[in-house]
């Protein structure tokens, strides 16, 4: 009934850009034909989607970016490496 489809984005105006951050159901949200036509950026919006999640976990993470320079970041005060208990400290 809400779907995107041909119909409803020939009432659109015609610089209009179509877009889903995914993952959509094809043939329910978005029709095959407008997910694929020429007013869709969907493909490079997930592709885009992906790399920036990758970026900000990556720098969650504790790690620098590349133009940071350095694979590492200081780990913040406080904090243990991977696999060591925090508990450890306390016995």
């Amino acid at each position: 009934m809400y779907g995107v489809n041909a119909e409803r984005l020939a009432r659109a105006k015609p610089d209009v850009l179509v877009m889903h951050p995914g993952p959509m159901n094809r043939g329910v949200e978005i029709s095959q034909d407008v997910a694929d036509g020429e007013h869709s950026v969907i493909l490079k919006q997930v592709t885009n989607g992906v790399a920036v999640r990758m970026a900000v976990l990556y720098l969650l993470a504790g790690q620098k970016a590349a133009s940071e320079g350095g694979a590492e970041a200081p780990a913040p005060e406080g904090t243990k490496p991977h696999g060591v208990s925090a508990l450890s400290s306390r016995r």
